[in-house]
């Protein structure tokens, strides 16, 4: 069988060998041996490290930490504040200049503040109400007409910029009121807090000082406990990784050679799978050629035969008489050959059809009743044989001539749909063989993916077994 001798067998490679157990365990003793010993020593090391001085200081140094922190952040925001005001009086000191310098207002052009001024020399609405009540008491106490018009004149006047002298009365109540402003800032002012911060942070930072020296001592005696440790961390690394490796390779022989045991077993199985394939295979094809050549052949032969058959046998009833007597009986044997493989069933009083015995027939010679008698008994096997050609059992010897004629027309039937059929039959058969293979295909499939996901499981398992056994180790 060609398939199952395509796939070489497996071969056992020449560097794999069944592992030693007794040596490896031997091997691996001496390892453990050197770890125990590494191990004390680490151990040992590591209690000097314990019970070196710790840092003590070391909550100390970060309050000075934190404190020194918060007093630059004060500083930074002092300087920040201070930098502020000082703008801020800058700020008010341009905003006093401005409004010394601004006219008086965009409707009344008179100059600047201090123009004005100096054509009105009064600074609020409560000095110009005093002089117009003072020059009309004048007028009323009587004056001369000269001085009298000109009172009047400057009471027109007053009255006329008495407004102008309401937003001078304003703009200098904003002057007054940014200059107290300006005052106030100015006093807030005080070097004294930043120069206590600056003392307070040069305190902290000559105790932290002297605390990070003793720390430093005390850390380089730390560090070179630190080294030891670590150079005895790294003999013991590398007598664990030699453990590992030697487990590593000790498990990668037993997998190996076990994997090709596994294999031998597995191409054996796969054989045997391969010649029970092939074997199944070449019966499906025969099969499928048995379905194909029975699906070739003509149709409607069995059904065209039978309805030979059936008027070979009902024209015996329609022979002469004396036709009938001597042919009588090899009818009976031509029909029984005509319907070979049907049970003709037989009763007591009559035959494969209504032929009697010798006695009898002569006795139905003498009843003229009986001699007249039309009636037409047919045995199962050929009333079914009707029955598969769909035509009307005769159950009268005169219905024999319209059978014969119904035969004949079912016979040509078959002739004319002969082809039609054949060619239905090989359709169908090769529909079939399609489907058989689809379902093999299907199977096969089916099969690879079972095996696939049962060769996944397997490596899955293997793995965490291994990782299982890499932690306990």
């Amino acid at each position: 069988m060609p398939a199952a001798s395509a796939t070489a067998a497996p071969v056992l490679p020449d560097h794999v060998k069944k592992p030693n157990e007794e040596e490896f365990k031997k091997e691996l003793a001496e390892v453990n041996a050197n770890i125990e010993k590494l191990q004390k020593q680490f151990d040992a090391v590591r209690e000097k490290i314990n019970k070196s001085p710790q840092k003590n200081d070391n909550a100390r140094r970060e309050e000075i930490k934190t404190e020194l922190n918060e007093i630059r952040d004060k500083q930074a925001a002092l300087k920040k504040t201070r930098k502020a005001v000082y703008e801020q009086l800058d700020a008010i000191n341009d905003s006093i200049r401005n409004k010394v310098r601004i006219s008086k207002s965009e409707r009344a052009c008179v100059g600047s503040i201090k123009g004005f001024q100096t054509k009105i020399p009064f600074k609020t609405t409560e000095e110009v109400d005093a002089r117009i009540a003072e020059l009309e008491s004048k007028i009323e106490a009587g004056v001369r007409i000269v001085e009298e018009k000109k009172m009047l004149q400057e009471i027109s006047m007053l009255k006329r910029n008495r407004l102008s002298v309401e937003d001078v009365d304003g703009q200098q109540a904003a002057i007054n009121k940014e200059r107290e402003i300006y005052g106030e800032l100015k006093k807030n002012i005080d070097d004294s807090e930043a120069k206590k911060l600056s003392d307070r942070y040069e305190e902290l930072d000559a105790e932290f000082k002297l605390l990070h020296a003793d720390h430093s001592k005390q850390r380089e005696a730390r560090n070179q406990l630190y080294d030891e440790r670590n150079r005895l961390k790294t003999l013991l690394d590398e007598e664990y990784q030699k453990m590992r490796t030697m487990r590593d390779e000790h498990r990668k022989n037993n997998d190996e050679y076990y994997t090709f045991v596994r294999q031998l077993r597995e191409y054996k199985r796969e054989q045997e799978q391969l010649r029970k394939e092939q074997e199944e295979n070449e019966k499906r094809q025969e099969a499928a050629k048995q379905e194909l050549e029975l699906a070739a052949l003509p149709a409607f032969e069995s059904e065209i035969a039978l309805c030979d058959n059936l008027a070979i046998f009902l024209e015996s009833f329609v022979s002469s008489g004396a036709d009938k007597k001597s042919q009588q009986e090899p009818s009976v044997n031509a029909a029984a050959d005509a319907f070979d493989g049907m049970v003709i069933k037989k009763r007591d009083d009559e035959d494969f059809f209504v032929g009697k015995s010798k006695k009898k027939q002569q006795q139905k010679q003498k009843d003229p009743k009986d001699k007249k008698s039309d009636s037409l008994k047919l045995p199962l096997a050929t009333m079914e044989a009707f029955f598969d050609i769909k035509v009307t059992v005769p159950t009268k010897i005169s219905e024999i001539p319209a059978t014969l004629t119904k035969l004949k027309e079912r016979k040509e039937y078959y002739i004319a749909e002969q082809p039609k059929a054949t060619e239905l039959n090989k359709k169908k058969a090769e529909e079939k063989i399609k489907a058989m293979e689809k379902e093999e295909e299907e199977q096969k499939k089916a099969e690879a993916e079972a095996a696939a996901t049962a060769a996944a499981a397997a490596t899955a398992e293997k793995q965490e077994a291994s990782t299982e056994s890499k932690k306990e180790e």
